[in-house]
Order: structure tokens, then sequence, then C-alpha cells
């Protein structure tokens, strides 16, 4: 049995007494230039201090005092309350509504009660977003049928911190969600880091493919707000564009200018991006074209000191190998031992002379569109560890085709 001590909050009076604040935070597209919705956020007051109590303490002592569900039945009933003065500001936004799913657990899928209430309320199921954190819920037939009711009463269905420590990507698959939120962790700083940008990539692809928007939470600044977009984020929210708020009195007129100015850096940012990287598409293609004109001839006997020669004229060189035209290396994979770095997992290294690379894309892509030139998208080396791109091209010697492969070092951007 759970004992209150002195300072321990009474949630059963919490509930008695409906100490309950609800803040909303506004969700943004900026393609649209418009406020999209508000998630509802829940504080406790205590009765005694008056204090605020955040929404992770106050849920759980609901749990130690057995009264999540009504403790999440009443935050819930006191959003839509709320909601009702936010949408006559703001015509047409979205409730996004946080869902407790370890009540599910419970036994109280089929009662209605969330139908019911939204229907009390005179709200259309079609603007309420339900936020599912799918690693509470362990009773998956019952989340199954929970969601499957309420998407049929037009209810969204979004899940909740993806790319947070304890997300199961499986359940993506069971929820078969309307929305895809990020979490605030993969955003952090996402600017500045290759890896959390290419998994962002992953899962904007992943719910491109299945029908699903993408909202990235915990947006902090300028920076993290233009990434998000570049990698495909259709809606962004965090205290950048406003902190919860208790009172909302804005209409999208508040978040207009702001807006706005997000949108003319953006597209200012793609347009020098763009620039800059025709610029150094150019730049390689001039550094492959010196290469080619000392390969006036391929002996294996002295291929390799020939690539070495070369490599060392070039500091942003990664690596360097020739393929003959079936895609077999006949060359090693020249390095340039100033870049490689110490600590390089053993299963890692060169691809060596004989390797078949025919199912790497700058072989047969390069084959099959005729271009003289072929480009990747920047990846880590597995033979280095530096951040690379390949470019490949097509060179004869004596009727015979070669493509020559070089990785260059890029800039993280």
């Amino acid at each position: 049995m759970f004992v209150l001590d002195i300072n321990t909050p009474d949630i059963k009076k919490i509930i008695e007494q409906e100490h309950i604040i609800t803040h909303f935070q506004p969700i943004l597209s900026v393609r649209k230039r418009s406020v999209i919705g508000f998630e509802a956020l829940s504080r406790g007051i205590d009765p005694n201090t008056k204090t605020i109590i955040p929404p992770n303490i106050l849920f759980e002592y609901a749990a130690k005092q057995q009264l999540t569900l009504e403790l999440d039945r009443l935050c819930r009933k006191l959003a839509l309350a709320n909601f009702k003065l936010v949408q006559q500001k703001v015509k047409n936004s979205l409730l996004f509504l946080n869902f407790d799913t370890t009540i599910i657990d419970k036994g109280v899928v089929g009662s209605g009660n969330l139908l019911n209430m939204v229907r009390c309320f005179n709200v259309d199921p079609q603007r309420i977003v339900i936020e599912i954190k799918e690693s509470e819920a362990n009773n998956l037939k019952e989340l199954d049928k929970f969601i499957n009711n309420y998407k049929n009463y037009g209810f969204i269905i979004a899940l909740d911190d993806i790319g947070s420590g304890h997300s199961n990507l499986n359940r993506i698959s069971l929820v078969k969600p309307d929305l895809l939120k990020l979490d605030a962790f993969l955003i952090r700083n996402i600017n500045k880091e290759f890896h959390k940008q290419e998994v962002f990539k992953s899962l904007v692809n992943l719910a491109k493919k299945i029908g699903a928007l993408v909202v990235a939470e915990g947006i902090e600044g300028e920076d993290e707000s233009i990434c998000a977009l570049e990698l495909g984020a259709d809606m962004l929210q965090g205290y950048y564009f406003d902190k919860p708020s208790v009172n909302i009195l804005c209409t999208n007129n508040d978040y207009k200018d702001k807006i706005r100015l997000l949108a003319n850096k953006f597209k200012n940012h793609m347009i020098i991006k763009t620039k800059t990287d025709k610029m150094r598409r150019m730049e390689y293609r001039r550094i492959a074209s010196n290469i080619l004109a000392h390969m006036d001839s391929i002996d294996t006997k002295d291929i390799n000191a020939k690539l070495s020669e070369i490599i060392s004229n070039y500091p942003i060189m990664d690596c360097i190998y020739i393929l003959n035209e079936q895609g077999v290396q006949i060359s090693n994979t020249v390095c340039n031992d100033s870049k490689l770095f110490k600590r390089r997992v053993s299963i890692f290294r060169p691809a060596a002379q004989g390797t078949d690379h025919s199912f790497k894309k700058y072989y047969y892509l390069l084959k099959d569109s005729g271009s003289d030139y072929f480009f990747t998208e920047p990846y880590i080396s597995m033979a280095s560890g530096n951040l690379c791109v390949t470019i490949s091209t097509l060179f004869q010697v004596k009727d015979n085709n070669y493509i020559l492969c070089a990785d260059i070092i890029t800039d993280f951007e």
C-alpha cells in the first residue's frame, strides 16, 4: 500500500478539486505559413502548497496511487474545455492530446470515454490528434483495437517520441500512424550531427512510404528549424516558436512574422546550398579530369604506384581505385594515410583488388545513365571513417573501358 507523506502530491485531492492547468504549445507548418494545431500539456497544482507539479511527477505519483486512469481522463476533459477557447482564436486548428496508453492494460478499451467527451464539448473528432506513446502499452491486441476504433470515429493517430531511447520502431506497423512525432533528443543539435540527420532522413522516408506526416519536436533554434525543414519535416514544434502557455490568446497573425522570417531564411539557405553543391561538383569534376590526364596506360605492375603518386597531390582525396568494365576492382584501394582515423573496427577495411563493385550505384548508375560522371550522396567511409562522396567516371585506355573511382572528403554542413 502506498502511503502519502508530507511531500507527496495528493493525487486524489487534485482530481477531486480539478487542480489541473492546461498549457498549449503551437505546432506550425512553415510551408503552409500557418499554425496547424496545439499540443495540450497538463500540469498539476498542489492543493496545499499551490506549487506547479510537472507532468512526469504528476503521473508518476498517480500510478503509485493507482489513479492513472482518473487523472488521464481529467487532463483530457480540461484540455478539451480549454481548446474551445483556442479554436475561437485559431480556426480549424488541431488539438494534440497525449494518451497514457498504460490505461489500455486496465481494460478500458470499448468504454468510449474519449469519444463521448469530445462529443460533449462539440469538437469534431477529425480535429483531435491522439498521441500514442507506443512504449507504454503491454497489451498490443487491446492497443490495436483502441487505435482502429478511434480511427473509424475520425480521430487522427500520432506515434509520439520516435527516436527516443525507448522507442520501438516495430510498433509503427501496429499503430499505422497518420503522424510521426520525432523526439526532441533526435532534433537537438541536428544541424551539427551527421548521424542524427541520417536517422531523421530515414524516418522521413519511412513516413512518406506509409502515408504519414512528420512533426519535429523540441525545436529550440533557427538552425535546427532550417535543418529539419531541409530533411523533410512537415511540421515544427518547440520553444523556438513558443513555450507552452496556459493562456493562448494568439491568432495565426501572432506567428506569421516568425514563420515568414523562417521561410525566407530557409529559402535563402537552399539557394546558397544549391549553388555551393554545384560549385563543389564542378571542382570534383576538375579533379577527376586532371587525374584522367595521367591515366594514359593501365599496367597492373605500376597502377598502384601511379595512384599513390596522384593521391599525394590531392589532400581532400580519401581513397582512389580503378574498376574494369565489369565493375571488378583491378587496383588496390589507395588511401590518403594522413586522413585515416586511428580507430577503425576490424571488419571495416578498404576494398581489395578483385572486389566486385557491380552492385554499387557509382558503377551501375554511371554505366546506365550515359553520363560522364556520377556523384554519391555523402556517407561515412568504411575504409577510413571520413565523411565522403564518391565520384566515378568512365575512361578508355587502348580501346578498353575503365572506371575511375575517387572518394573525396566533404565538409559536414
